[in-house]
């Protein structure tokens, strides 16, 4: 019933831009068809101590994804954007064909200018994952609309504060499915550099989250997930701050820390995790991209650590989101202005975390993709 409202909504939008709007539409969309090779389609950890456990073989994978976003001017003080994507995995090895996954994204924003430096926008967010029904896969659905107003200080300082509520969905088990309220606060400071000299443009942001998670299950103890002994409700409360500053320039240069902070009432699921990522986007000859992205993951759980807790409950995933340190490069070259050749390796690892449990996992893309604008 709520996507049925959401898409009436957009439907309406749409046509009061088509009678109003001023300006042109501006829209861009890409196509992307890869093959892929995955270490660890299954994502399987290793318990030191113990026998290797049951996993999907490493396989060779087709990947395709498509994505675009479009900009429709409503008026002289609305602007409408959507964007969206969907991509799927496809293993070729019988083994991994469990870990199949299809993935759907639509968001969708209103703006709208109050003043000359104050700004409303209203988006809704859509993502939902079909994979086979395992509890060990990550297969889930959310929905999240959210309210933000920006305010405009001095000549390059922006300050946003917003709040909205979310439905996640995890399909293997509505016992860890919830619904959360939530708010956050952000600000960022932009500081341009002068083109005419070749300087660079400089920005420094920071921020706070917190989403308030309600399940549909009982809180964990110690002995199990028992939904008839009476225990209370899961409850969780995600805390996350964050900074990051970038340069943009002929070669972008950035770098950020977030640390994240979950209090909860079920066992095994309250945790400290610390996140600092560094990134590099360099042209090199003959009209090379180089992407370098490194990202380091440390979690600490309050409770003694077990091997039966489920996942679900994460801030948020995609077709790539992993809990882990990774290690990513990427090389692209454009052709005839619209065709982009190019290839990406990825490690993932649970280091520099210590103790039993272990991860590790490679994937090696290599990809043709198609793109337009207007």
């Amino acid at each position: 019933m709520r996507l049925r409202i959401v898409a009436i909504v957009g439907l309406c939008l749409c046509a009061l831009g088509a009678r109003t709007r001023a300006e042109p539409v501006r829209y861009d969309w890409r196509l992307e068809d890869g093959l892929e090779y995955d270490t660890n389609p299954a994502r399987t950890e290793s318990i030191a101590g113990t026998d290797a456990q049951p996993s999907a073989p490493a396989s060779l994978l087709a990947r395709l994804v498509a994505s675009g976003s479009l900009l429709a001017p409503l008026g002289q003080h609305n602007t409408l954007a959507l964007s969206g994507a969907l991509g799927g995995k496809w293993f070729a090895d019988s083994g991994a064909r469990a870990d199949n996954v299809f993935v759907v994204q639509a968001t969708a924003t209103d703006n709208l200018r109050l003043g000359e430096r104050t700004q409303a926008a209203l988006t809704g967010a859509y993502y939902d994952v079909f994979q086979r029904r395992s509890f060990d896969l990550p297969d889930f659905r959310s929905a999240a609309p959210s309210l933000r107003l920006d305010q405009g200080l001095g000549k390059s300082v922006l300050v946003s504060l917003g709040g909205g509520y979310r439905w996640f969905t995890f399909k293997p088990d509505n016992a860890y499915s919830f619904t959360a309220p939530t708010a956050f606060l952000a600000i960022r400071h932009t500081l341009p550099g002068d083109l005419l000299d070749g300087g660079a443009d400089w920005e420094w942001s920071a921020g706070g989250s917190v989403e308030a998670r309600d399940f549909k299950g009982a809180a964990c103890t110690p002995s199990g997930c028992d939904d008839t002994t009476g225990d209370p409700r899961h409850s969780d409360r995600f805390w996350v701050g964050h900074v990051e500053f970038s340069r943009t320039g002929r070669w972008l240069f950035g770098s950020g820390a977030a640390l994240h902070i979950n209090q909860s009432n079920s066992f095994g699921e309250a945790l400290v995790r610390g996140r600092f990522h560094v990134r590099a986007v360099i042209p090199l000859p003959l009209d090379l991209s180089l992407s370098v992205r490194g990202e380091v993951v440390a979690t600490r759980y309050a409770d003694a650590l077990t091997f039966s807790q489920p996942v679900a409950g994460l801030p948020s995933a995609s077709i790539e989101d992993e809990s882990r340190s990774t290690f990513r490069i990427d090389v692209a070259r454009l052709f005839a202005g619209c065709f982009e050749l190019g290839a990406r390796y990825v490690y993932y690892t649970s280091a520099p975390a210590s103790g039993a449990l272990g991860f590790r996992r490679q994937t090696a893309l290599l990809y043709l993709a198609f793109l337009d604008e207007s």
